[in-house]
Order: structure tokens, then sequence, then C-alpha cells
């Protein structure tokens, strides 16, 4: 959507286009924040085969989907951010539920739904903190 002067722009996402780096680092916090809670829940399932491209797509969703909320969300709107990012992951998380199929991932109570949530949600907050850092400043000889 375009604007006017002094007007706010929605879904701008220009200058967010994700770059390698940030798709891989989105990539490994996904298979070890999936991988992790499948091995606390008894009631979250990842099937091997199933699980590559449940992380595919939990990463494609995660990373297209940051974009568009960090362009459009003020940046000091922490509260929102937070919760922001809960209710993403869980939409994410469900996604991935209903595209994939029950025998290879399979999220089953409201506990596990939960818990699920919290784990990969905050492994999504380090990976924007490590995705986020300011690079090191070189030195010239």
């Amino acid at each position: 959507m375009s604007a006017g002067p002094g007007r706010l722009r929605v879904w701008d996402t220009r200058g967010v286009t994700p770059s390698a780096k940030t798709i891989a680092i989105s990539a490994a916090a996904n298979t070890a924040s999936l991988a992790f809670a499948a091995w606390i829940f008894d009631r979250f399932n990842i099937r091997w085969s199933w699980f590559i491209v449940a992380v595919v797509l939990f990463t494609i969703l995660t990373v297209a989907l940051r974009g568009i909320v960090v362009s459009t969300v003020n940046r000091f709107a922490r509260g929102y951010t937070i919760v922001g990012g809960l209710a993403l992951t869980l939409v994410v998380l469900a996604v991935t539920d209903l595209v994939v199929p029950r025998r290879g991932f399979e999220i089953e109570g409201w506990g596990t739904w939960l818990g699920v949530t919290l784990i990969v949600w905050a492994a999504g907050v380090a990976f924007g903190e490590v995705d986020s850092a300011a690079p090191v400043s070189r030195r010239r000889s």
C-alpha cells in the first residue's frame, strides 16, 4: 500500500528481504527448538522424513511473516512484539500442523500446544537477537 508524504506505509517490506544468513540461522533455531520440543513432550510427534518438511515450511513461514511484522510494528512496542511473537509462533505451528500429514507432524493437547509454542517462541527470540546483532566493525590497517 503506498502512502503520500507524512502518511504511514502499511505492509511496506522494502529493505526487509531475508539474507541467506537470516534463513540459515532461522532454520537452525527451528530445527533445534522443534527437536527439543518433540523430545520433551510425548504428545508432540515428528517423524524424521516429515521433520525436514516441517522445518522448511516453518522456516519459510516464520521468516516471511517476521519480515512483514517487523516492517509494520513500531520497534518500541515491546509488549506488542512479545504477544505478537507468541501469536505468530502459534499460527505458524498450526499451519504446519495442518499442512504436514498427521503421521509426520502432530501436536495433541492444549498443554502440549502451549509448551511447544513457548519453546519455539523462545528460540525465535534468541534467533532475533543473533540475527539483528550489529556486525563486527573492521579496522583498517
